[in-house]
């Protein structure tokens, strides 16, 4: 499912502008199309790196050594030490150790996510969650998210009553291949997996489709500016970035390589993460049918069946937003978030962290950990419904539930992603019926990645809720 649709035309740049970068999309999912069909070589003898250190926490307890390769790595598995990390000791542990993928595809770690802590990266911060992300621009942009959600909604209803797999319905990045290269340094030259030129190779594409579009989008404003036209709708993403890029924000004005990694983190980045939750949401509904009722019984009664959802609507959906929350608690998108790296040696829960190691931060075990939750396997909305647990946010002020990070480099696009995510889930669940095909049985399996998917698609069948035809058609 696109996000971004195309206009004609120049007045409607903005818009074109971001059909090009879906262009983006097309070259990661062909190349990840290609690489799903063939076999995948396997993390070492054991399981998923998540499950693994989730069982090596049983053993050797809430902080252990592990090496991969030849790198150190410190995986921490209670909410007092991770709280060690991020809030007492956050300035020395706030940078991000970023492997020779992230590094190819993030123009060398310039942008939000894996930036050093420093001036820099203040001010990337400050701009994109103060000035991108204020209530102003969001605003500005849900009218375009709106219309693409609800074409995708009648482009369903043709569908209707037949097998779909909603992950076909959008366009995700996925790295699944583990580099050796990342665990033995030494050998990063040599490129064994040819991962390394294979990221090189999809970098200069998307890199080429980021140029040209930004050059036309430069090019449209000055043009628009010399003719004394006044804008009189609203800006989208790229011409908010572009004019805050000559701005001053107390360091030098953003070069070009930080604004197209920024972009490419609006893109890929939040995207991918917003349709894995869609997909395990959805999984997760179907395997509980009484708990599905209860959120369409909860979409009628607030939104009706005459209506489609809007925005208003989502503050209202308390009982969604419960199972959203739970979805994140049993499948959080990062299971160790970013990997962090201290800047220089420290000292948590009593034992000697050397600088350059790196930190896990286990959040997949802490938020399955019975110690802190009760049943943590069983899927319970109702959980963050009551005084025990529905204090919790997506703040990380907790650190027995913190999805997104917390503290200094919590993920900067979390309102973003919350909002997007709600209203997708809503306009799907309240427009049709979900069910699955006779015979067939949820399994919920997954692949470790820096955002952990579901391994095997969930084939779903849609019949049309909705009381009007023309909510369909119009």
């Amino acid at each position: 499912m696109g996000w971004w649709r195309s206009y004609a035309g120049d007045e409607r740049f903005s818009s074109s502008t971001l059909t090009i970068l879906f262009g983006i999309f097309v070259v990661l999912w062909l190349a990840v199309k290609k690489q799903r069909k063939a076999a995948v070589p396997p993390l070492p003898p054991g399981t998923e790196l998540h499950t693994k250190f989730e069982q090596l926490y049983g053993i050797y307890g809430p902080i252990y050594k592990v090496w991969l390769g030849n790198k150190l790595c410190i995986v921490i598995s209670s909410p007092s030490l991770v709280k060690e990390v991020v809030r007492d000791q956050d300035a020395i542990f706030s940078n991000r150790d970023i492997n020779i993928v992230g590094l190819s595809l993030s123009y060398g770690a310039v942008n939000i996510g894996l930036s050093l802590n420093g001036p820099n990266w203040k001010m990337l911060r400050k701009m994109f969650v103060r000035e991108m992300l204020s209530p102003a621009n969001l605003n500005s942009t849900f009218a375009l998210q709106k219309e693409e959600v609800r074409n995708t909604i009648k482009s369903l209803y043709d569908k209707k009553g037949t097998p779909i797999d909603l992950g076909d319905l959008v366009i995700i990045y996925h790295s699944r291949k583990n580099n050796v290269s990342d665990f033995f340094p030494a050998l990063a030259s040599f490129d064994l997996q040819g991962i390394g030129r294979k990221a090189k190779r999809i970098f200069e594409t998307i890199d080429g489709v980021l140029d040209y579009a930004i050059n036309r989008q430069i090019k449209s404003l000055a043009k628009a500016k010399e003719e004394g036209m006044t804008k009189t709708r609203q800006k989208y993403f790229l011409e908010v970035l572009l004019e805050l890029r000559e701005q001053d924000y107390g360091t030098p004005s953003k070069s070009m390589t930080q604004l197209k990694a920024m972009v490419l983190d609006i893109v890929v980045t939040g995207s991918d993460t917003t349709t894995t939750m869609c997909e395990w949401v959805m999984a997760r509904l179907l395997k509980h049918p009484e708990i599905m009722k209860k959120v369409t019984e909860e979409l009628t009664e607030i939104v009706g069946l005459d209506n489609l959802v809007e925005e208003s609507h989502l503050l209202k959906l308390h009982y969604l937003e419960a199972v959203i929350k739970e979805t994140f608690r049993v499948h959080p998108p990062g299971p160790f978030l970013l990997v962090r790296t201290p800047s220089e040696s420290s000292i948590i829960g009593g034992y000697h962290v050397p600088k350059g190691s790196s930190i896990f931060l286990n959040a997949w075990a802490i938020q399955r950990d019975p110690k802190y939750w009760g049943n943590p396997l069983e899927f319970k909305p109702e959980r963050f419904l009551n005084n025990a647990y529905g204090r919790f946010d997506y703040l990380g002020n907790s650190f027995k539930y913190f999805p997104f990070g917390s503290r200094r480099r919590i993920c900067a696009g979390l309102t973003l992603a919350e909002r997007t995510l709600k209203y997708i889930l809503a306009s799907f669940l309240h427009s049709y019926k979900w069910k699955l095909p006779l015979g067939s049985e949820i399994e919920f399996s997954d692949i470790f990645s820096v955002v952990t998917k579901k391994k095997n698609p969930t084939i779903r069948i849609l019949t049309p809720r909705l009381s009007k035809f023309e909510l369909y058609t119009e």
